[in-house]
């Protein structure tokens, strides 16, 4: 329902007040008479994975003002980018595109077999399964997409255009800013700038996605997702045309709401956990969902007891950025907050080494800075490895909500689930008895300080069993189930 004042209420518990941000993400279009639909898409849908963190950074200014000035410390630090502008050479850039979208033709005619699998969207989650069925099956993506799969066959894509559709744009634009007002929500003036650059390339891109279908007309594709830009594009270009679309999920719920929409037709998951989800919380129902596992799993095995060896702390980061706040809830303060914590705790145990591995996405120049200027320094170290690499040395591996709390499970590493937002956690590690938590500075502290303490490990190894099999439903078949799902789709 609408916000009848003219400022959210503060005096909602964080809990209400996360549901209400996606309920106006959700449900904005429903108090506007801007038009929504063209080409037969719901750019409503397409453009609420732009809204995840502009609507929660905007509660967060309003709820919590001086808190923001930190946050907004950070967006002043950002480029704001331009609306894409036409090609000063017209003529030569028509030309060139005329020319690929021919290419792109004259590659789609050649291709051995009408029935293909198309990945338009390379991600290492779909690395395994594509290498696999390449061998036996007419597997097409871009160019450059994959590497060091020479069975695969690939495709020229054709240039966006040289211009969005201003008046589309626009149109969507105004009315996304009047369906939150509905909700008490003002973006800030800079999210409302950058909001209509995304909006534009969303068009452009969709736009191209739709003729890259047409072209090709493969039976199906394969995406890592369905939720976002610009492999949402694809899954609902694709639904238009009758293209089946699959999924393969690609990590765990790390996000409160995010993930409760499913799009693609059939889906393959990791274990009931997210099943359950969107049988429960999605509006539109896939034809298909089927409890797979991850294949990248298959060479593991499940843990039977605790490893206590090691040499070091390994803290795996969540992304941090304003970015990626996507609840009001979330702070991008979390993870300096969760650093400040394990430098007190390893100021009081002298023989302890902290090994911070940064999610791709974080904010590294800010751990970086605070290390210059902290007297611990000498025993931290920023790693750049992999994080498979790093868990077999870890003596414990503090994760938030994240699927390296997953990963480090099944090298049998004690878990310390690190969590200082107000929100309840997304993934129930603690109270699967999987890990030990990490709900403030003082319970990480108190964990860690603990470790040598810990007496009864197999109730630990026993929670982390249950956790793996019921969030990655491990069975070490998980490649065979995946590939003959996506068979089964190809011979209908």
């Amino acid at each position: 329902m609408p916000v009848e004042c003219s400022r959210i209420d503060q005096n909602r518990v964080i809990a209400d007040l996360d549901r209400f941000a996606w309920d106006a993400i959700c449900d904005w279009s429903k108090h506007t008479q801007a038009r929504t639909h063209y080409n037969g898409i719901d750019y409503a849908e397409l453009s609420r994975c732009f809204l995840w963190d502009k609507v929660a950074r905007a509660i967060r200014k309003q709820t919590h003002p001086k808190r923001f000035e930190f946050e907004q410390a950070l967006l002043d630090r950002r480029p704001i980018p331009n609306l894409p502008t036409p090609n000063p050479n017209q003529f030569k850039f028509w030309l060139k595109r005329s020319l690929t979208a021919l290419q792109t033709w004259q590659d789609a005619r050649s291709l051995s077999s009408k029935r293909i699998l198309y990945v338009p969207h390379a991600h290492p989650t779909l690395q395994t399964i594509v290498r696999t069925l390449a061998r036996t099956l007419p597997v097409v993506a871009p160019e450059n997409a994959f590497d060091q799969i020479p069975e695969l066959q690939t495709i020229r894509l054709p240039l966006c255009g040289d211009s969005p559709r201003l008046a589309q744009v626009n149109e969507l634009h105004r009315g996304i800013l009047e369906g939150l007002q509905a909700f008490a929500i003002a973006l800030l003036p800079e999210d409302i700038v950058v909001l209509r650059a995304q909006l534009a390339q969303l068009f452009l891109r969709t736009e191209q996605i739709d003729r890259e279908l047409s072209l090709l007309r493969p039976a199906a594709i394969l995406v890592f997702a369905d939720n976002h830009f610009p492999v949402q594009s694809y899954v609902l270009a694709a639904r238009k045309q009758g293209i089946k679309s699959i999924m393969l999920q690609h990590g765990l719920d790390c996000e409160h709401y995010c993930l409760d929409e499913a799009y693609a037709d059939i889906i393959s998951v990791w274990g009931k956990s997210r099943l359950q989800r969107y049988q429960t919380q999605s509006s539109w129902q896939p034809e298909q969902i089927q409890v797979n596992g991850n294949p990248e799993y298959d060479s593991f095995s499940l843990p039977h007891q605790i490893d206590l060896a090691g040499c070091y702390w390994l803290w795996a980061t969540r992304p941090h950025c304003p970015e990626k706040c996507y609840s009001p809830s979330r702070h991008p303060q979390e993870g300096i907050q969760i650093l400040e914590a394990l430098l007190t705790a390893l100021a009081r145990l002298p023989q302890a080494r902290l090994v911070i591995k940064p999610h791709p996405l974080d904010q590294i120049d800010l751990y970086q800075s605070y290390l210059d200027e902290h007297c611990l320094a000498d025993r931290v170290a920023i790693s750049t490895e992999s994080v498979r690499s790093l868990l077999p040395e870890a003596t414990v591996v503090i994760s938030e909500d994240s699927t390296i709390g997953l990963e480090a499970m099944f090298f049998g590493k004690i878990v310390i689930h690190a969590h200082f937002a107000a929100s309840e956690p997304v993934l129930p590690l603690v109270q699967y008895g999987a890990a030990l938590p990490g709900y403030s500075p003082q319970m990480l502290q108190t964990a860690l300080q603990t470790l040598e303490q810990l007496s009864d490990t197999q109730l630990l190894a026993a929670g982390q069993r249950r956790f793996i099999q019921e969030f990655a439903d491990y069975t070490g078949q998980a490649q065979e189930r995946v590939t003959a799902m996506i068979r089964g789709v190809l011979d209908q």
